[in-house]
Parts: structure tokens; C-alpha cells; sequence
């Protein structure tokens, strides 16, 4: 195969392309619509945050990052995702980037959900790793469950319920043990938290309590 001919990555045109692309596209019935573009966008900006963290000189590879985490969601809902996300993403983007920088997008698109594997990942595959991981939880997490519980047409003590079940926590544990960097860790317990204390107010004032009951004596 001939090389492409190497040109600079636009971002701008690029993050149009996948407002195009994916922004009005429902995957899942429980889901917004565009939720994948969302995510994406959510997913690039964190992954840039941790690669500033954890190298806080190389940038050469931010627009890669950046693109391949914008993209990596493309093909949900098409199993498995993560390798037909890797071919369609050479599709949409071959006249974007080099032959070189569209090699690693899709192999990072190939390999983002893959965290159980104990291949040598570069660099660039763990942050994007880590940063679609960890969009998954705090506020995101809840808005998530907030819009399927209302869907099913459940209260507000169906999330209380779910939130409280041992499950949850099985589930957070093993979410954290998939991370790749320290970093990437403590941005995960951060979120973590916030949902703890988020369900337990939402447990008091859900059942028409006062959370915080200093008020009471002002």
C-alpha cells in the first residue's frame, strides 16, 4: 500500500466531522441521542488532562490521543464495537491524517476496551484507557442512571436501590483495577466519592428528609 502523504491533523474540521458523523445518532434506547459524539468529546479532554499529568513535556502525540478518544465509541452498538469501530474510523478519517497517525487511531479505537489484557499497550492506548473509563462515573455516571430509571418510568428509590446494592461497589472495584495510571486512580476515587455522597443525600431527601440537619436548629 502506497503511503499517504503527510499533512497536519485539523482539529476543528475533525471534531466537525464527528458532530456529523455522530451527534445524532441513538445507539440505545436509554441513551440521548449523541451520546457517543458526547462521550467522545468528554472522553478527548480528559485524556489530554492525564497525558499533561503524566508526561508533562511530550505533546507530540496529543492530536492522536485526542482524535482517537473523540472517535473510539463510533462503531457502539455495532459488536464488537471496539474492532469495527477500528475499521470504520479509517474509513471516515483516511483523507483527515497520514497513513502513520490513522494506523494508530484505529488500533487505539481497536484496543480501548481491551484493559483486561496484559499486552505491552503504548502510552497512548492506556491514557485513552483510562480517560473512557473514568467518564463513566461521578455526575455522569448518575446522569446515566437518572435517564434509564426515568425511562423505565421508576422513582427516585429505584436509583437509591441500585446505588446501595453490593453490585455497585463489585462493579467500582473492578473498574478501578483496570486503570493504568496512579493518576487516573485518584480522579476515579474522586469520582467515586461524589457518588457516595451524592446517593446518601439523595437517600435522606429522596424519602422527603433534610439532609443536613444544623439547619434545624438556626
Amino acid at each position: 500500500m502506497l503511503e499517504r502523504r503527510k499533512k497536519d491533523i485539523d482539529i476543528n474540521r475533525i471534531e466537525e466531522l464527528a458532530f456529523k458523523t455522530m451527534a445524532r445518532r441513538k445507539f440505545h434506547s436509554k441513551r440521548e441521542n449523541g451520546y457517543i459524539y458526547y462521550h467522545g468529546l468528554r472522553t478527548a479532554k480528559l485524556a489530554i488532562e492525564i497525558r499533561k499529568i503524566i508526561d508533562e513535556i511530550d505533546n507530540s502525540k496529543d492530536n492522536i490521543i485526542y482524535v482517537a478518544s473523540l472517535f473510539h465509541d463510533i462503531a457502539k452498538g455495532i459488536e464488537p464495537h471496539n474492532e469495527n469501530g477500528s475499521i470504520l474510523v479509517q474509513q471516515v478519517l483516511k483523507d483527515e491524517c497520514s497513513y502513520e497517525e490513522l494506523m494508530e487511531i484505529a488500533e487505539i479505537t481497536r484496543c480501548h476496551n481491551l484493559r483486561s489484557s496484559n499486552e505491552g499497550w503504548s502510552k497512548q492506548i492506556r491514557i485513552v484507557q483510562d480517560a473512557d473509563m473514568i467518564d463513566h462515573m461521578g455526575t455522569m455516571e448518575v446522569w446515566l442512571n437518572f435517564i434509564y430509571q426515568a425511562y423505565d418510568e421508576k422513582s427516585v428509590d429505584a436509583s437509591i436501590e441500585f446505588y446501595n446494592d453490593k453490585e455497585f461497589e463489585y462493579y467500582l472495584k473492578d473498574c478501578r483495577r483496570k486503570l493504568n495510571y496512579d493518576i487516573s486512580k485518584k480522579i476515579f476515587d474522586d469520582r467515586s466519592e461524589f457518588i457516595h455522597e451524592f446517593i446518601q443525600r439523595l437517600s435522606i431527601e429522596g424519602k422527603g428528609g433534610i439532609f443536613n440537619k444544623d439547619l434545624l436548629s438556626r
